[in-house]
């Protein structure tokens, strides 16, 4: 065989390694910006349970996230105290799916996860109108990946089932008041954060910070001879360090509005204890960059802090 057509299939096999490398590289990088975005989506108060789609790059159509979860907290002691320790809780569905990709030979992915999520934490208390909270949580995440089409890179993360594991440090502000029978609050609350993969891919860290301000309104009808009342709020939130390069948007902003009906007389099991339960009927929605949208519809049951 002539030398150079010796160097030339060396060449040639040469573009079709880098090329093979390139794609795999592609694919394991979109695996992690949705299976990382997967976790953020189940750990964010705001995102949860809720429909979103955010900005598929050049990685194909837009991938779209749906989530459910049943989450919650406890906080010991009584309202007034110093100190209270709380733990929180839940577990929750997360589910991402995207169309006709533009990575390697194509084909549809979708990630079905399950999670748990175990935290706790204090609650300082120094004035009625101040309060300090610090905590921290896991969430673990199981996902079963499904793929459809031919791509080896493709099929190695998005074909097999993983775990994923987030890990939260938080600190909390919060101020809140009380004018003619209106209770506006501002928090905010910065988490480290801390993403670990499976298929020995390295952790994602870095702070998230999350502003918000709101009010409860006064009573200002009632059902079935108990209270109800309202809650608006608009928040704001921003990722740094890996989070905003893993995570398929940085920043993202969120209102809502909430009906909150004192149910606690009602229910003989929470008379005596929990007299300040309320079942809350709520509507959110979510705009961000990477062109993030989203909103959600929920039901929740709450323990008035203030």
């Amino acid at each position: 065989m002539p030398r150079s057509t010796t160097i030339t299939i060396k060449l040639l096999a040469a573009v079709l390694l880098s090329g093979a490398l390139a794609s795999a590289e592609t694919a394991r990088e979109h695996y992690r910006k949705l299976i990382s975005t997967a976790a953020y989506g189940a750990e964010s108060r705001y995102l949860q349970t809720g429909w979103y789609d955010f900005d598929g790059g050049s990685g194909g159509n837009d991938p779209k996230m749906s989530g459910s979860n049943f989450v919650g907290s406890y906080s010991f002691g009584e309202l007034g105290d110093t100190w209270r320790p709380f733990v929180l809780g839940g577990f929750g569905f997360n589910k991402i799916k995207q169309d006709r990709l533009k990575i390697g030979s194509g084909g549809d992915v979708k990630l079905d996860s399950t999670y748990l999520q175990l935290g706790g934490g204090i609650h300082y208390n120094p004035t009625q109108n101040l309060s300090f909270s610090l905590g921290g949580s896991g969430l673990w995440l199981s996902s079963d990946g499904d793929y459809s089409g031919s791509d080896a890179g493709l099929q190695k993360y998005f074909g097999h089932d993983s775990d994923t594991a987030l890990y939260d440090l938080f600190a909390m502000v919060l101020l809140h008041s009380e004018i003619d029978g209106y209770k506006p609050y501002a928090s905010a609350t910065v988490h480290y954060l801390n993403i670990d993969y499976d298929f020995d891919l390295s952790d994602s860290k870095g702070f998230s910070g999350d502003l918000e301000i709101g009010t409860y309104t006064p009573v200002f009808t009632s059902l079935w001879g108990l209270p109800v009342r309202a809650r608006a709020f608009a928040a704001g939130s921003f990722l740094s360090g890996d989070l905003s390069d893993d995570i398929a948007f940085d920043r993202y902003y969120t209102a809502g509005a909430s009906l909150l009906w004192k149910i606690g007389p009602k229910i003989h099991l929470f008379d005596d204890a929990f007299k300040e339960t309320e079942l809350s009927l709520n509507l959110q929605a979510t705009t961000g960059d990477k062109d993030l949208q989203g909103w959600k519809a929920s039901v929740s049951f709450s323990i008035a802090k203030f």
